[in-house]
């Protein structure tokens, strides 16, 4: 029991020998090394590098089953301190997002129809860590036979200028409507149309044109004005919103933006070639998403029977356009009809004694078509690619007839011969 206790109390001076007197175990072999990070530091050790984040074999072909001293001084003019302590790069790595912090650029504001159109606020520089410095110091560190406390040392990161980043904001597209001047369907048009100016879309994000735009009605400052209907031009609270939706559909398509709906009318429309327009309804979106890996932006505006919207955002590339393009599979020819106020009682005196009527043409119809629509890329005069987006048909619309019965012809009147009185 004496002897025991002795041990203990001599392994007692042992350690205090240690820690007040500077003793190492293996004098001559660092076994850590402290790096100071400010205001935390970290202690990087065989041990620790180890940490279980990779297993044996991994460190094995990581270390060549070297300790951190016997690399350092075994490397040579020609080695580079990746290729000799990656298990540390990889830990700094690892913990570097602690202790760096990245550059903000600032944010971009858009102001449509003034100038400048962007500008930028809010820039602030970061800091990243030293990473040449400290590699060397570290060496010096382990070659020296040292354990010193490793100061890190950071660089500044300063954003990127101002000028680059607002001089990289391009036009995408740019497209226009002529509209009537109804002014109820101006009216209607105005109000949805701008509620895209000023827009601003993030990458990766949707575009809902019945989001943006909201439900038409009365109470939201919509007109009544003609709307197409099961193929007739019908009154309907907000004629003319899908004029909007065309021009900011083929806008889209200019812009290179991924259209992930969109619909036809059942009508041709006057204000765009076939198989060109975007037709919406309580039912049916106009969806396309930001695809260009940068911010996009909308003008738009609406001056003398004009209706133009305008994206700006990341150059589109050297060249490089959208388009589309379609091509007619089948005309539709028109029906023939009766005027809604033809007399039914003529009509059947007409199937029975037809030669004492004349058919007489009201409105002419028109032809449909079956239409596909293709997006197509342009690098120059080059295609690059042609993909089907849709297919559409547009109905004929009747040509529209009525009645009217032969009238008997008056008796014509001859003057009389006085050489037969």
């Amino acid at each position: 029991m004496r002897h025991k206790k002795r041990w203990i109390f001599c392994l007692i001076l042992v350690l205090i020998s240690c820690v007040c007197g500077g003793w190492t175990p293996s004098a001559g072999t660092p076994t850590a090394l402290t790096l100071n990070f400010g205001s935390q530091q970290i202690v990087l050790t065989d041990k620790i590098l180890q940490g279980g984040w990779y297993n044996y074999e991994a460190k094995q072909n990581l270390t060549h089953g070297k300790s951190l001293f016997s690399r350092a001084i075994s490397m040579q003019e020609s080695d580079t301190f990746e290729g000799t302590f990656p298990d540390i790069v990889q830990y700094l790595n690892r913990i570097a997002p602690n202790f760096e912090t990245a550059a903000f650029n600032g944010q971009i504001d858009f102001h449509p129809h003034a100038t400048p159109r962007f500008t930028l606020h809010g820039q602030k520089t970061g800091r990243e860590i030293d990473r040449e410095r400290l590699y060397t110091d570290i060496i010096s560190a382990l070659k020296g036979n040292q354990y010193p406390c490793i100061n890190v040392c950071y660089r500044t990161v300063e954003p990127t200028p101002s000028s680059e980043i607002l001089s990289a904001i391009k036009q995408r597209s740019r497209f226009s409507t002529d509209c009537t001047n109804n002014p109820d369907r101006k009216n209607n048009i105005a109000l949805a149309l701008g509620k895209f100016n000023g827009l601003r879309v993030n990458p990766g994000e949707q575009v809902s044109f019945n989001q943006i735009v909201g439900r038409r009605s009365a109470a939201s400052g919509f007109r009544e004005a003609k709307i197409i209907i099961n193929g007739e031009y019908v009154d309907g609270i907000g004629g003319g919103v899908c004029q909007v939706s065309t021009t900011i559909f083929n806008a889209a398509v200019q812009a290179g933006l991924q259209i992930t709906e969109s619909h036809h009318h059942s009508l041709r429309s006057s204000y765009v070639p076939l198989g060109h327009d975007a037709m919406v309804s309580g039912s049916a979106d106009l969806r396309f998403v930001n695809n260009t890996g940068a911010p996009i932006y909308f003008e738009t505006s609406f001056h003398d029977h004009r209706l133009t919207a305008t994206i700006y955002g990341r150059d589109k590339g050297p060249n490089i356009s959208y388009r589309l393009d379609t091509a007619v599979t089948k005309t539709l020819e028109p029906k023939d009809k009766w005027v809604d106020d033809l007399d039914t009682t003529m009509l059947k005196d007409y199937k029975k004694h037809p030669e004492q009527y004349d058919k007489i043409l009201v409105k002419t119809g028109s032809i449909g078509h079956v239409v596909d629509t293709y997006i197509e890329t342009y690098q120059g005069s080059k295609r690059l690619s042609r993909k089907l987006l849709r297919r559409n048909t547009y109905q004929a619309t009747p040509n529209y007839y009525t009645l009217k019965h032969h009238e008997d012809p008056k008796p014509k009147l001859t003057e009389t011969d006085p050489t037969n009185l």
